[in-house]
């Protein structure tokens, strides 16, 4: 148990000056949009072009009328892209290097040699990663939540808490997902070729599939879909929504235990 919750803290130590760079950037960007808000909500000629803009190119971007409401703004700036490509870019970071990175270093050997089990050194590298994460998140909902209160702008907060939940569940099925591929193949470069080629196939999917009649039926495999396909910041979360990416987390994670316990690590 100590080793378990060295190895635990351990992460999270390694992780500290990362957090602190990605947490000052997290309450930057909120503090930038919120100020910036007013002043394109003011902008009555602008809004109106955006508004006339083609389905498909507000669909790749945010939703219709996304800049008449703070829930409309926000959603798509940065709920739509912004937030979960951050989000999904440190998952991969993370994942991709949990077990790969320490092969590819030559630092798993060294790892091993503890009395540890390989689902142990998952499980705790994970657990750290996840934690991690669930930092930003809550350093994010705290910069845009004081950012309200701050610059008087009208958001629903235990909604804007919900989105950003939701962000981090998204976040933690790419970070399943490289997980997996790198206790699979042990090579860290293609874990995130295969996670991040994932992430953008399945963006477009969802982005494109209200437009294209033939990729409807598809838009259920994008994670995007259940992660903000209820318009959260409208509607809240969908119990659903939040079942189906616990789901893909559960099963990456099961995934990448089989495969980094039968794995020969030797060759």
């Amino acid at each position: 148990m100590i080793m378990l919750n060295n190895l635990f803290r351990k992460t999270l130590r390694d992780q500290r000056l990362s957090l602190l760079g990605w947490s000052l950037g997290l309450v930057g960007l909120s503090l930038y949009l919120l100020y910036v808000y007013p002043f394109v909500n003011r902008a009555a000629a602008m809004m109106k072009v955006l508004d006339n803009l083609p389905p498909v190119i507000k669909n790749l971007i945010g939703k219709s009328n996304f800049m008449a409401t703070p829930e409309g703004f926000f959603n798509l700036q940065p709920f739509s892209i912004l937030a979960p490509l951050l989000f999904i870019v440190f998952a991969v970071a993370k994942g991709s290097d949990a077990t790969a990175g320490e092969e590819e270093r030559g630092t798993l050997d060294l790892l091993l040699a503890n009395p540890l089990r390989r689902r142990q050194v998952v499980l705790q590298k994970s657990l750290a990663h996840g934690a991690a994460l669930f930092v930003l998140s809550v350093v994010f909902w705290v910069g845009m939540a004081g950012g309200t209160w701050l610059f008087g702008i009208a958001l629903n907060r235990l909604r804007l808490a919900a989105v950003i939940f939701s962000c981090w569940l998204l976040g933690l099925v790419f970070y399943s997902l490289s997980l997996a591929c790198g206790c699979w193949r042990g090579k860290k470069k293609f874990s995130i070729g295969v996670s991040g080629g994932l992430a953008v196939i399945t963006y477009l999917i969802n982005a494109y599939a209200p437009m294209v009649e033939n990729l409807r039926p598809y838009r259920i495999f994008s994670p995007f879909y259940f992660y903000n396909g209820n318009n959260v910041l409208s509607n809240s979360l969908h119990p659903v929504h939040v079942l189906v990416l616990a789901g893909l987390i559960a099963f990456f994670f099961s995934a990448a235990l089989f495969a980094f316990s039968r794995r020969d690590l030797s060759t």
